[in-house]
């Protein structure tokens, strides 16, 4: 398992860099690209990412280390096969309805990530067809986007949050499967002469 990461230090980060949104968007992102089977960035290339999904100032060197360990994070939880990937959200000492809004933001940042590297992969192996469990949990994804702070309630609304979490935490990871088996199915394109 990849270091813990940090959810109120990051925060501190992006506060500093004057980013709007939350860790749990940048998590998200980097969870739906390595998902995708994106091609692995480099961490000098990794803050030009968080710059763009941002809309934040460019990084210091000390900031870009941390930032780096989002997707270095993920790439290690993913890639091991020991299903220790779990979502980067605010703790339970926060508002449920802030967690809400976070889990929203996370799965916008994975939609993101899965498109980024989908257009990565359609320009070098052409398309992919995905299979309909795949095609309906990005539905899902989708619509636990539209997630709202308003949805939060009673001791149910905690049970939800929850059950919706450890979804999100296997659905990342079993797209993360098919995406994978699906590269290595696929050759790279261009003809052999």
């Amino acid at each position: 398992m990849a270091q813990q990461l940090d959810h109120d230090g990051l925060a501190d980060i992006f506060l500093a860099l004057g980013a709007l949104s939350p860790p749990a968007e940048l998590h998200g992102y980097a969870s739906g690209y390595v998902a995708a089977g994106g091609k692995t960035i480099a961490e000098e290339a990794w803050p030009q990412h968080c710059m763009e999904l941002l809309d934040c100032e460019q990084p210091n060197p000390e900031q870009a280390v941390e930032l780096y360990r989002v997707y270095s994070s993920v790439k290690q939880d993913l890639t091991s096969n020991n299903m220790d990937f779990l979502l980067l959200l605010p703790g339970e000492e926060f508002e449920l309805g802030l967690r809400l809004a976070s889990l929203g933001q996370w799965c916008q940042g994975f939609l993101t990530g899965f498109a980024m590297a989908g257009k990565q992969r359609l320009a070098e192996k052409g398309s992919s067809k995905y299979s309909d469990e795949l095609t309906e949990a990005l539905g899902d994804i989708a619509a636990i986007a539209q997630i709202s702070e308003d949805e939060a309630g009673d001791e149910q609304g905690e049970q939800d949050f929850f059950a919706i979490c450890e979804y999100l935490r296997v659905v990342t990871m079993t797209i993360y499967a098919e995406c994978v088996d699906l590269s290595a199915q696929q050759p790279a394109s261009g003809r052999l002469h």
